[in-house]
């Protein structure tokens, strides 16, 4: 009976030595793995996020955003994105490392036609009315924890 507890206890020993390893992997910070070179999937434009500012550049537009995150705790992880004086949260959620989906809490501060647009567009894809989320690929994959 002693040699099958210790056989059972150097296997538990040796299982959690094992998922040890593996833990920190598995909790990922969200303030490093965003940090990057993304393109948005419709090819809209791309994004390079550094610690604390975004870059988008795209056909139609250039422009730079401060962000600071408000909840790294778990998904969706939340920012707060300014440019000038307006302000607005995001909430971001990763699929896996190079595969990022971020949430745009903003559509009651655009025009009426673009929320009269987006709502039929979520409408005929059966989302919800008010949803605005961009997927986002990583451009440059080496760079990231």
């Amino acid at each position: 009976m002693p040699r099958s507890r210790l056989l059972f206890l150097l296997v538990l020993l040796s299982l959690l030595c094992c998922l040890a390893l593996w833990l920190p992997g598995w909790f990922k910070d969200p303030r490093l793995l965003v940090q990057g070179e993304w393109q948005e999937y419709g090819k809209m434009g791309s994004v390079q996020v550094t610690d604390s500012t975004a870059r988008w550049r795209s056909a139609h537009y250039k422009g730079t955003f401060l962000y600071t995150w408000v909840q790294t705790d778990s998904e969706p992880y939340t920012a707060e994105v300014s440019k000038g004086k307006d302000k607005w949260l995001i909430g971001i959620s990763f699929e896996d490392d190079d595969l990022a989906v971020v949430d745009f809490y903003i559509v009651d501060k655009l025009p009426p036609e673009a929320r009269d647009f987006i709502r039929a567009r979520n409408k005929a894809r059966n989302r919800p009315e008010d949803e605005l989320k961009l997927r986002f690929r990583r451009i440059k994959a080496k760079n990231h924890p």
